[in-house]
């Protein structure tokens, strides 16, 4: 069993998931960037954890990135004291694809996530009640017609965005840490986070 130091008890390091819609980023956003950008400024964390990798960071390339990201958290992360933290590999996530009746199945999975994310008032529609749980069930099913390829590379990434949100929290006891990722992400991330007896896991909204 793992030693929890008395301070750490007392002020223990908070840390909160907040999903995006970010592989749809080519795609209009139905919602105002403005609602995010107010969701993440309200509260307020002291680290921002974002799924892009150490050396988009360092070239301050993010040209590549989803609007949430390049066009609304990093924004609000220059014009505040909130500190960015890289937590994605250098591996991107290849898209779930398929030959014959699973590729048709996956177009129609897509086209279910497409009208979920066209129907979504606000970055809080997509964090809770049923459209978080059938999107989490939508991209699995994508995953699991795509084949092991996919797989692996999924789980591959949930284990980077973990391993390094947890380096994160315990590298700056007491924090209150926000991670920003896609949906499909969320369901898998807080699990292998409550498993540090340190790290305090919240509700977004709770932070």
């Amino acid at each position: 069993m793992e030693r929890v130091d008395k301070n750490e008890a007392e002020n223990p390091t908070q840390i909160a998931v907040l999903g995006t819609l970010a592989e749809f980023h080519r795609d209009p956003l139905p919602y105002d960037l403005t609602a995010l950008v107010d969701l993440v400024a309200e509260i307020n964390p002291d680290l921002l954890c974002l799924d892009i990798s150490l050396e988009q960071w360092q070239q301050q390339d993010f040209s590549s990135l989803p609007a949430e990201y390049s066009e609304a958290l990093l924004p609000l992360a220059e014009q505040t004291d909130i500190v960015v933290v890289p937590i994605g590999g250098a591996q991107t996530m290849p898209q779930a694809t398929a030959v014959g009746w699973r590729g048709i199945l996956i177009s129609v999975v897509r086209k279910l996530l497409t009208w979920m994310q066209s129907s979504t008032p606000g970055p809080d529609a997509i964090n809770q009640g049923w459209r978080h749980e059938l999107g989490n069930v939508l991209y699995g099913l994508a995953r699991t017609l795509s084949g092991s390829q996919v797989s692996h590379a999924y789980h591959a990434h949930i284990d980077q965005l973990s391993q390094a949100a947890r380096r994160v929290a315990e590298n700056n006891p007491g924090s209150r840490i926000l991670v920003v990722t896609n949906i499909q992400y969320c369901h898998h991330i807080r699990p292998q986070l409550r498993e540090r007896p340190q790290i305090q896991m919240k509700i977004y909204s709770e932070l």
